[in-house]
């Protein structure tokens, strides 16, 4: 899809600076653009890299100076993000039902469904409006899914889990496995406990792949509106993820945890059962968070200290070897002037 630099500006309703009649058939970061492709400057740091783009044109903050076409926006990360969409548009599938999928007969498809081949759809199952399942992809009875929603190959959804409108589910994600619940009996083993909750998933969740989020015990697993999961993340059973919250790679909540809204996690995060973190939250990568989090507090570590402790902690640690030196140091004349007495 090629369009005019003028035609671009139109479209990010930005301003026009220098010639609008070159044609843009691309979008590239600044440092593998070519010639015809249109890249983005974030701010004053990059120019000297603009220098080196091949790029055409540059989408580009108000107030820094370019050597090339541009077109000023407030927001040129936004901006960049809007021509990737108009740029590589999602084709939509093109096997419609395919007669290879498995529907229960009472199951209810809205419009515009798309389902692949050898998905399996179970008793009781309600497709929403423009709902796309890919190949392989598993929806157990009574399951629900909101229009727009996305479930990409293989896919897994245990009984009764509801998801929201404009849900992403990626590759290999298992929603509604039983949580990790177990009895000790006077005999050493443990007895399962029945899990007979659900998973309930709102409007505009992104879960990455091979993420897994447990049923509830009994109620609900609840991850709100607008969180977004990465690769490799586990909620634990009847835990609670507030809305726009971001849990990055390979995070881990155990059970009846309750995150507010707007937390960022970093990667490899662990957060013991029955703990609060407060809304606005940041998380550090790999803290192990033991005790509950205050809303709009950073932790780091493990175990998880406010920032200020933990960095000073950490700047200590790496003054140990001195210390015990300085420490073997005074022992000596410390021994020398008791030999003396």
């Amino acid at each position: 899809m090629r369009m005019t630099l003028a035609a671009l500006a139109d479209l990010l309703a930005g301003k026009l600076e220098g010639d609008g009649t070159l044609v843009i058939g691309g979008v590239a970061p600044l440092d593998d653009a070519h010639p015809g492709d249109i890249t983005f400057l974030a701010g004053q740091k990059q120019v000297a890299r603009l220098a080196a783009s091949g790029a055409t044109a540059v989408l580009a903050p108000p107030d820094v100076w370019v050597d090339r076409p541009a077109i000023r926006v407030e927001n040129p990360a936004l901006g960049f993000m809007r021509l990737l969409e108009h740029f590589y548009p999602a084709p939509p599938p093109t096997w419609g039902i395919d007669p290879r999928a498995v529907l229960a007969p009472d199951v209810v498809l809205g419009a515009r469904v798309y389902i692949g081949p050898y998905a399996v759809l179970c008793r009781g199952v309600r497709l929403g409006e423009d709902v796309t399942i890919h190949p392989g992809t598993y929806v157990g009875e009574a399951c629900e899914i909101g229009d727009g929603s996305t479930l990409y190959a293989n896919v897994s959804l245990y009984p009764r889990v509801h998801l929201g409108r404009q849900v992403i589910i990626h590759s290999g994600a298992v929603i509604g496995a039983d949580g990790f619940g177990f009895h000790p009996m006077p005999d050493g083993s443990y007895r399962k406990i029945p899990q007979v909750g659900r998973v309930v998933i709102g409007d505009a969740v992104e879960i990455g792949a091979n993420t897994c989020i447990d049923r509830a015990t009994v109620g609900d697993t609840v991850i709100e509106a607008g969180v977004k999961l990465d690769n490799l993340v586990q909620v634990g059973h009847n835990s609670r993820v507030g809305k726009h919250t971001v849990l990055a790679g390979q995070a881990g909540l155990a059970g009846s945890v309750y995150v507010g809204a707007h937390v960022r996690m970093g990667g490899q995060v662990g957060v013991a059962d029955h703990t609060t973190i407060g809304t606005n939250a940041s998380i550090a990568a790999q803290a192990g968070v033991m005790t509950d989090v205050e809303a709009g507090a950073a932790v780091y570590g493990s175990p998880a200290l406010p920032g200020p402790v933990a960095k000073r902690q950490h700047v200590y640690s790496l003054r140990l070897g001195e210390l015990f030196q300085q420490v073997k140091q005074l022992q000596k004349r410390l021994d020398a002037l008791q030999a003396q007495e």
